[in-house]
């Protein structure tokens, strides 16, 4: 869904080439009683501030990043 909702996007403006990169990641410390994990999100080679793997705060990242007005609405 995500990268549809992308690719809609990336149509309307054609003259614009878009690499986004999704990597997950997981750690645990030393002595294993923490555990963290999320989303490094990449575009054009920029890696975005926020890491998570929230889908919403995801997208939201990568549209600000772009320089779009963002509002998304769950129905």
């Amino acid at each position: 869904m995500i990268i549809l909702m992308i690719q809609n996007l990336i149509m309307k403006k054609p003259t614009k080439n878009l690499n986004i990169t999704l990597e997950d990641y997981d750690s645990t410390c030393s002595d294993g009683c923490c555990y963290d994990y999320g989303t490094i999100t990449t575009v054009n080679g920029v890696e975005l501030e926020c890491h998570n793997t929230d889908p919403e705060s995801i997208v939201r990242q990568i549209l600000e990043h772009l320089g779009y007005n963002v509002t998304i609405e769950y129905k």
